[in-house]
């Protein structure tokens, strides 16, 4: 008799606390996402000219990235290191 309750209340307590995580997460979800404007107010753009700005971003990314990877080690190797051996 006693598992009984302990069975039971255990299954209450479960799906009271599945129904109030899943209240939760649809306050959170409407909390965190916003609607979406209309059709109208979106620009419209073709796949093309969107691929050809991120290749243009990835390009200017590369090239600055080279450039000072390039005048860093040019500081580097361009310093003087002296090194003592001494016994």
């Amino acid at each position: 008799m006693h598992n009984d309750v302990k069975r039971r209340q255990l299954i209450w307590l479960s799906a009271a606390s599945s129904i109030l995580i899943i209240i939760m997460w649809i306050f959170y979800m409407q909390r965190t996402f916003t609607v979406a404007p209309a059709d109208s107010d979106i620009p419209q753009t073709d796949s093309i000219s969107i691929f050809t700005t991120g290749l243009t971003t990835i390009k200017e990314t590369i090239e600055t990235g080279l450039v000072n990877s390039y005048l860093y080690f040019h500081t580097v190797a361009s310093e003087g290191k002296t090194f003592t051996i001494t016994k």
